[in-house]
């Protein structure tokens, strides 16, 4: 996970912190997802050109959040981050807006790297006598890197069970011996 900076965290706080009093976060999450499905950096560079006014840039970004049928809490913080001239910052914002989310839900994401399709419900078992006041999320992805065995990463936390790190162990002992 990248390092949020503290003006994006800024932003996404304020964001989750307003849906949440409105009772609407999951149609802001909704209406950030389909920003980001259609952002790209260029048109956020072409909205930080100085030349463009910020009243311009406010028309042009209500004009983008009308089309896409936002929610009048985002359209207002899109329309906050454009005269601020941060758009460039949404892709953090977006980010960290998900981690609160998935924070207030109490949903833990985790991720299952193996070479071969493996039952996940066992391991979600397992998690959820570690963890019982989370919703497990597993992302399975078939690895031929890890070469066998698999690995569990659970935010910053990985549990490597794969092979190819017990090689590397134990290449680590040869040349050290």
């Amino acid at each position: 996970m990248p390092r949020i900076s503290v003006i994006a965290r800024t932003y996404a706080k304020t964001l989750f912190l307003a849906s949440r009093n409105s009772n609407s976060i999951e149609k802001v999450s909704d209406d950030l997802e389909l920003f980001r499905k259609n952002f790209s950096n260029e048109f956020a560079n072409e909205l930080k050109n100085p030349v463009i006014s910020k009243d311009d840039m406010v028309k042009i970004i209500n004009e983008v959040t009308s089309r896409f049928k936002l929610s009048n809490l985002t359209s207002n913080f899109f329309a906050s981050i454009v005269k601020n001239r941060r758009l460039n910052l949404f892709p953090e914002i977006h980010e960290d807006f998900n981690r609160m989310v998935q924070e207030y839900k109490k949903i833990l994401e985790v991720e299952v790297l193996s070479t071969i399709n493996i039952n996940v419900e066992n391991i979600k078992k397992l998690l959820e006598k570690s963890y019982p006041d989370k919703k497990i999320l597993i992302k399975h992805t078939l690895s031929p890197k890890i070469l066998g065995g698999l690995q569990i990463k659970i935010g910053s936390k990985v549990i490597d069970a794969s092979l190819k790190n017990q090689i590397e162990q134990i290449r680590k002992e040869c040349l050290s011996a």
